[in-house]
């Protein structure tokens, strides 16, 4: 039979809404009160009953569909559907174990929308869909027409941005065992990761660092930059839908630290359930254990939901001689409540987070005592969202957050003999906030033809604390934004921007850019942006002292702000034959930034401080090959090269630019008759240039040696897909540490180990979903 299919511009029936994250320990109880007491009070304000809540038809008429492959016709359990009624309803469906489901209407005018993971979603007319019909989805292998959200008016496919975009479905973390934010990104490309064993993992982006990298969740900006870097071993993963990557920049609507990319990490909703749930317990061979519950209670327009979890790790020692861990013991919680309220298209969103964790650093026996530290990390997080989306494709996106960030310290003096204890008082070393607020209009003026995205950002940056100078330091940036995207012919899109701002410590100049997509023909799309950028260094950079046993910082407030030219291309190419899926894919980019602030290293030391580096350029390629055969086989393998010029190289007569190779490769099979996953990934990390001073002063690169790492692991589902087990290892090679050459690399340079792993590792987790709906 052939259905009735509607345009896909209907992929605003999904909403994919925005979220916080999370934060505990020293904030007064008086401050922290008055934060809460204000957000209860918002969400109070909404209405519980629109002003044209006339009592609409009920849905007394039904039919039944059954969702299946299109290869084999076998049933597909849990697939999404969405009814959007003539009157502007949306009804809500799941199909079950047989892959059915039952749709409810008042009459046959509307659109019916079908979403499955690993599916192309479908659009189909309501009117032409009878009872009792079988209705295929076509194979979406490479996760290329999911819904994505990040830097659109409204969600839509994948391949239909106009940005490059790398999607990591909820499959592929729970398939790989990551916990965290880090561990997931660890075998991509154009991403290294690094890691500190007291600040935390460190991101580095297209050749620049994390600093220039936007995180976000559910749009809002993650706050608390250690060294110039989002700690992303904090950002958990259990509530995670899919995580959202854009590769070159997007600083004219996100502003400051968006040059290298974005990654917006969109967090699970409950559209579909009256109520549902979810408990996962980790474990890991190296003493770490984690938990996570949620839960979500949906009735009428209204959604309130409930997560939060414990992660334990008993810390790694690689000499057990000797009392200091190489890597620290950790315990963190976190907490995170959502209510929504959905009515005629308008959705209002209210979320509170908060996170807490304590690392222990112990210290080496002195005599019959020891001199212990711990360290303490706090979030809090509150926002406030409203979404529109009219019928023309207009829409209306408010978000407004405040997030408190506190970082603290405690020394503790044991002696092993009386096992008398002393604890000093808890010393504030870091306390920051910042508000935000973000507003968006989106119009098509001519639909398919030409649009355009307005809009207003404030970011206000405080902190406070005795490692700050004078006590306390702000920083305020207020912009406008617009971008304007026109279809010069159906296939070719061109989409200018501008963004103006006024920063309260520097002057900020005209940021533009202009992305260009062309859809050559079905499934091959060639992309291009340039893009000028700006940054004005924080209020850490600028302020902040941090000083303890294994770093001392020193923020410099005589930095000059970064300007920047970015230059992105990329083709893909997808195509299908019989059961067999390819997608080819190719990209380059070039970064130029001047004044480039840096984190330098005093050679021989801890000693780090915030310097300009009056030149710094990037430039790369990447080449990636992805193979499908039906839903049962996946294969890709690629390679990265990034190349990086500094005019301290220059200024020594080197004009070579210091090259980094990456190799990656990745196979995923589904044994038929078991339904048992084999997931493998691995990467080389190529050698990696950084900034260090020698004795004389002068600021030179270092190098920091190659090395290799895979994960592998199995899973199965049970019960009706309600269970589901992984299992697996982690650093198969056994990686812990590189390393670090300065010098030049002869054999007496210094230099010293850059810490990687914890080693090879096995781990288990179980996830036990279950929802209900009243049908």
């Amino acid at each position: 039979m052939a259905y009735n299919f509607v345009s896909e511009k209907k992929a605003n029936l999904f909403r994919i809404t925005q979220t916080p994250k999370m934060k505990i320990q020293p904030f007064s109880a008086k401050r922290l009160w008055s934060y809460t007491a204000t957000f209860v009070c918002l969400l109070h304000l909404t209405p519980l009953k629109g002003q044209a809540d006339i009592d609409p038809l009920p849905l007394s008429k039904e039919c039944t569909i059954k969702i299946v492959d299109p290869v084999d016709e076998t049933p597909l359990i849990g697939a999404h559907i969405c009814i959007e009624l003539a009157d502007g309803r949306k009804v809500y469906e799941v199909s079950d174990v047989n892959g059915n489901a039952r749709l409810l209407y008042a009459n046959k005018k509307g659109v019916v929308a079908i979403s499955s993971m690993g599916y192309v979603t479908s659009y189909l007319a309501l009117e032409g869909i009878n009872d009792g019909a079988s209705i295929p989805l076509k194979t979406d292998v490479f996760n290329i027409d999911q819904v994505i959200v990040t830097g659109s008016s409204q969600p839509m496919p994948v391949d239909s941005s106009i940005y490059k975009v790398k999607l990591i479905s909820e499959e592929k973390i729970q398939q790989s065992g990551a916990v965290n934010l880090s561990e997931i990104l660890m075998t991509e490309a154009n991403i290294r990761m690094s890691n500190d064993l007291v600040l935390g993992s460190q991101i580095e982006m297209l050749g620049m660092s994390g600093q220039n990298v936007k995180i976000m969740i559910d749009g809002v900006p993650v706050i608390g930059r250690l060294d110039g870097n989002v700690d992303l071993s904090q950002i958990n993963l259990a509530n995670v839908k899919q995580i959202e990557v854009i590769e070159g920049p997007m600083s004219v609507v996100y502003g400051n630290n968006a040059l290298a990319g974005t990654i917006n990490i969109i967090t699970k909703k409950n559209f579909y359930h009256e109520l549902s749930g979810q408990v996962n317990a980790y474990a890991e061979s190296v003493g770490r254990y984690a938990g996570n519950a949620s839960v979500a209670k949906k009735w009428g327009a209204h959604t309130v939901s409930a997560e939060g979890g414990y992660e334990y790790f008993s810390g790694v020692n690689f000499d057990e001689s000797t009392r200091q861990m190489d890597w620290k013991p950790k315990n963190l919680y976190r907490f995170n409540t959502n209510y929504s309220y959905n009515k005629n298209d308008w959705q209002l969103t209210g979320r509170f987070g908060m996170y807490s964790d304590e690392l222990y650093h112990k210290s080496n026996l002195s005599g019959t005592k020891v001199y212990d530290t711990y360290y303490y990390t706090s979030r809090y997080d509150f926002s406030i969202g409203l979404n529109k989306i009219w019928e023309k494709g207009n829409s209306l996106n408010v978000v407004s957050s405040y997030n408190l960030y506190d970082r603290s310290s405690q020394n503790l003096t044991k002696d092993l003999s009386t096992l008398e204890e002393h604890w000093s008082e808890i010393e504030t070393t870091q306390e920051a906030n910042q508000k935000m607020v973000r507003a968006i209009y989106s119009q098509a003026i001519v639909p398919g033809v030409l649009s355009y995205q307005a809009g207003a950002d404030i970011n206000v940056e405080t902190m406070e604390g005795p490692r700050i100078a004078d006590g306390a330091q702000s920083l305020g940036d207020y912009a406008a934004f617009l971008n304007v995207n026109y279809s010069i012919v159906p296939n070719f899109e061109i989409q200018p921007g501008v963004r103006y701002a006024y920063n309260t410590d520097y002057k900020a100049p005209l940021v533009y850019s202009i992305n260009t997509k062309w859809q050559v023909k079905e499934g091959f799309n060639w992309r291009a942006s340039a893009a000028k950028g700006f940054r004005a260094p924080s209020v850490k950079e600028l302020h902040y002292e941090f000083v303890d046993s294994n770093h001392e910082i020193f923020g410099n407030p005589d930095l000059s702000a970064e300007s920047s030219y970015n230059f992105n291309t990329s083709v893909d190419y997808s195509f299908e034959k019989d059961a067999h899926s390819w997608r080819l894919s190719a990209s380059a980019y070039y970064n130029d930034v001047e004044n480039m602030i840096a984190l330098v290293q005093d050679e021989g030391s801890t000693q780090y401080y915030y310097q300009n580096i009056d030149q710094y350029q990037s430039t790369g390629a990447n080449f990636e090959i992805n193979y499908g055969f039906k839903k049962n086989l996946t294969l890709r393998a690629g390679y990265g090269i990034t190349g990086r010029l500094n005019s301290y190289a220059t200024a020594n007569g080197s004009d070579k630019y210091n090259v980094t190779n990456d190799f990656f490769a990745g196979v995923k099979w589904i044994e038929p008759h078991t339904n048992i996953t084999v997931a493998i990934d691995y990467k080389y990390n190529g050698e990696l240039p950084f900034f260090f001073t020698d004795a004389d002063g002068e600021i030179n690169e270092g190098f920091q040696a190659a090395y290799h790492t895979m994960n592998a692991s199995l899973s199965k589902s049970f019960f009706k897909r309600k269970l589901l087990m992984t299992a697996g290892a982690k650093n198969l090679f056994d990686v812990t540490s590189v390393n670090r050459i300065s010098g030049g690399g002869s054999a007496h340079s210094s230099g010293g180990n850059v810490p990687i792993s914890y080693g090879r590792s096995f781990f288990i987790s179980l996830t036990y979903k279950f929802n209900h709906s009243n049908n």
